[in-house]
């Protein structure tokens, strides 16, 4: 019997995966967390096999989680779920010990495979992952990597926000209204791939944009 553990956010997400399993009597889902620190709590006291995690939680990003998890369980197979298609996440889920990496619109089919193909101690990247990688490393051989784009004033936007500076302050500052100054950081967080302001800083960093 497998005993595979989920982490994420979404409780629909998780009924969906436990659902998906179903066809696999040998899979056994035997725990599950909506955060990181639910997550930690869990994994210190119970056993498991596979840990099928996502990329963007509401606490801390998959990423660090998952280094996180490999420093204390060097064996883990962890592997990454998520609606993230930046190879730039990708890159770093594996290299922080991640053994396979899907996206959410996988088939029940796949997510056994993948299952299967990690505990068997080898690594699994979906096909539309491979795609995703292949197209990254043919951009790649103009650009040095991937980096979104910003226009200028997302850009000031992002400057004020990492100055500490309130919505109304950074509207006053750039002589916008607050909800413009509000669309702007919405559209910072899609093209950062963040939740909140905190994962926006974040991946700007990672992003080498600050």
């Amino acid at each position: 019997m497998t005993k595979i553990f989920i982490i994420d956010d979404h409780q629909i997400m998780i009924n969906g995966i436990i659902d998906s399993l179903k066809i696999r009597p040998d899979l056994q889902v035997v725990g599950f967390a909506l955060d990181a620190y639910e997550a930690l709590k869990w994994i210190d006291g119970n056993p498991f096999d596979v840990i099928l995690l996502d990329v963007s939680l509401p606490d801390t990003d998959g990423i660090e989680l998952c280094k996180t998890i490999r420093k204390s369980n060097p064996q883990a197979k962890i592997i990454g779920l998520t609606t993230f298609h930046q190879v730039s996440f990708i890159q770093a889920m594996l290299k922080n010990g991640a053994s396979g990496y899907l996206f959410k619109n996988t088939t029940a089919e796949q997510l056994c495979t993948a299952i299967d193909t990690v505990v068997g101690g080898d690594q699994y990247l979906s096909e539309e992952v491979k795609d995703a990688i292949v197209q990254k490393s043919a951009f790649s051989s103009r650009h040095d990597s991937f980096v979104p784009k910003l226009t200028r004033r997302e850009k000031e936007v992002l400057e004020l926000i990492l100055s500490e500076k309130t919505t109304q302050e950074i509207a006053d500052s750039l002589f916008l209204s607050v909800s413009t100054v509000e669309t702007h950081r919405m559209n910072l967080c899609t093209k950062l791939g963040a939740r909140n302001t905190a994962g926006m800083v974040k991946n700007a960093i990672k992003f080498g944009l600050i």
